[in-house]
């Protein structure tokens, strides 16, 4: 097994590693490490069924069950399917907009996730790149004063596209803006820390996003919105040396820590080209709040 840097920001590569096969503890240790040195890693040439990913992903903690349970795998129902393609009668195989916005990952949810798991199982000609962000990079190099505007203060997240200004519902997705109004008149908002403190590392990381975020505790949106969208610039402006930008190639499997990143997904496809991923995800061990919304 090698492991080699992907950029001087973020990301490393993983091979000569067969995950079908029983992996060694001192593996799974590298592995585990691995992640956390960098962020994200990308294991090269992988073809795990839906049960073997789960298998894999059993290894980091205890799996979450997607809300969009229509969108899972016959096999698990821990898969999620994250495709373009459209059946004959109109439905979506997958989720079709799954990450189209810079977000961390169940950030929504009072226990947010910890890993997110990804098998590329078909890419597009095209397109289809995810593009990550190095959130703990980003709070350092946050000016004093703005690190002093956000310490001790807490984020409003939400779910649903429907309460988010910064965000658009795509056209593509069927039963879209039904799907998202639903969200809005069901599921609560939830608090988290503007900056999060590594649970197994320490490192402090700035933790909100333009998909999930929506304001902050005590303050009203003329007095929120104008530090939301100068921490979302350091996300958003990809010239600034935060990013690593991913290009799949064939049976990748990605994994990231949703605890020191942002990402999103680029999109630059479009049918008859298929693009198809298979996804767990990696549940928190606690709330980073013990406040409420």
């Amino acid at each position: 097994m090698r492991i080699s840097p992907l950029s001087d920001v973020l990301g490393a590569e993983i091979t000569d590693l067969d995950l079908t096969r029983p992996i060694k503890k001192p593996d799974e240790n590298l592995i585990k490490q691995a992640l956390l040195d960098h962020h994200v890693i990308v294991i090269r040439d992988q073809r795990l069924t839906p049960v073997e990913q789960v298998q894999f992903s059993n290894r980091f903690g205890t799996l979450e069950v997607p809300a969009n349970i229509q969108h899972t795998t016959q096999e698990s129902e821990h898969v999620m399917i994250l495709s373009n393609e459209i059946r004959p009668d109109g439905t979506a195989v997958g989720v079709v907009d799954g990450g189209d916005f810079w977000h961390s990952d169940s950030s929504h949810i009072r226990v947010p996730s910890k890993i997110t798991i990804l098998q590329s199982v078909k890419n597009p000609v095209r397109g289809g790149d995810t593009e990550f962000c190095n959130m703990q990079a980003v709070y350092r190099a946050l000016p004093d004063e703005l690190k002093q505007q956000i310490d001790g203060k807490y984020g409003i997240h939400h779910v649903s596209k429907v309460r988010n200004k910064r965000v658009t519902i795509s056209p593509d997705r069927p039963g879209a803006k039904e799907f998202y109004q639903k969200q809005s008149n069901e599921r609560p908002e939830v608090i988290q820390p503007l900056v999060l403190k590594h649970p197994e590392t320490g490192r402090k990381a700035l933790y909100c996003s333009p998909r999930f975020t929506v304001g902050i505790v005590g303050m009203k949106d003329d007095e929120a919105d104008p530090i939301l969208d100068q921490l979302f610039s350091y996300i958003t402006d990809k010239k600034r040396p935060y990013h690593y930008r991913h290009k799949y190639k064939n049976n990748d499997l990605v994994l990231w820590d949703n605890r020191s990143l942002c990402h999103r997904a680029v999109g630059g496809y479009g049918l008859p080209d298929i693009r198809r991923m298979h996804r767990t995800v990696i549940g928190g061990d606690a709330p980073y709040s013990s406040a409420a919304a």
